[in-house]
């Protein structure tokens, strides 16, 4: 199973927020660069990279930024937040991203999802599909819908969806633990798309438990910024 480090951006600088919660918000004093750097020595082929400005204020894409990551580092860069328009996805591919992960503009325009797979092909384009008790959590998470997930999630894969990414909303930021029940229901129905998930992970254990449930791709963020994940910890489950 692949991990991937979380980075949630706000001004330039790597903070966490509890459930999308801004009220919880925390900054720490990591460099965003040489953060992914000591990621890349140790192994990580990938980063989420949320732009909480764009995804929750509505301000200016930070594509300075992801394109600076872009260039410092050999990390594949998944990039989030506030893309609504097809010039905005576009600018983040120039601007470095590897995919992008789209989770309002499927609700609000299901034909302009479905042009963004076919303009820039299944493999660069994620679902994002986060929930509160079923339904979907858009605009930031500062709006819910009464959007069924499996019912989402299996309309796009008949249009040639691949790429699905899994939030429990109540879990992100909460070191709670994952919720597997969920996920086994989703690996149970979408058994041919690729699943990355996130929320919840307390520690290596945590991302042992969803390897066994066949999930193929793992997002971490708190559980590392908190201390109950380090360095010597991901470079020795890369490499067993």
């Amino acid at each position: 199973m692949n991990i991937i480090v979380s980075i949630y951006i706000k001004n330039n600088k790597i903070v966490r927020v509890k459930s999308g919660d801004f009220r919880t918000l925390k900054r720490y004093d990591d460099s965003p660069i040489d953060l992914l750097k000591k990621f890349e020595d140790v192994g990580v082929k990938e980063v989420y990279f949320v732009d909480l400005g764009s995804a929750k204020f509505l301000e200016k894409n930070n594509f300075i930024l992801l394109e600076i990551l872009s260039q410092f580092s050999k990390l594949k860069i998944n990039y989030s937040g506030g893309l609504r328009t097809m010039a905005q996805i576009g600018s983040a591919f120039v601007a470095g991203a590897s995919k992008v992960t789209l989770g309002t503009l499927p609700v609000y325009d299901k034909h302009k999802f479905i042009n963004c797979l076919m303009t820039w092909g299944n493999k660069k384009i994620v679902l994002a599909a986060d929930t509160i008790n079923g339904c979907l959590k858009i605009n930031g998470w500062k709006q819910k819908t009464k959007i069924n997930i499996f019912d989402h999630i299996a309309y796009f894969q008949s249009k040639g969806l691949l790429n699905i990414k899994v939030t429990d909303v109540t879990r992100d930021g909460s070191l709670k633990g994952p919720p597997i029940r969920m996920y086994k229901k989703i690996i149970k129905k979408f058994p041919n798309l690729n699943l990355t998930v996130g929320g919840g992970i307390r520690n290596l254990n945590d991302i042992y438990k969803l390897k066994e449930l066949g999930i193929q791709n793992a997002i971490f963020g708190k559980a590392f910024y908190e201390g109950n994940i380090s360095f010597d910890d991901v470079k020795n489950y890369i490499k067993n």
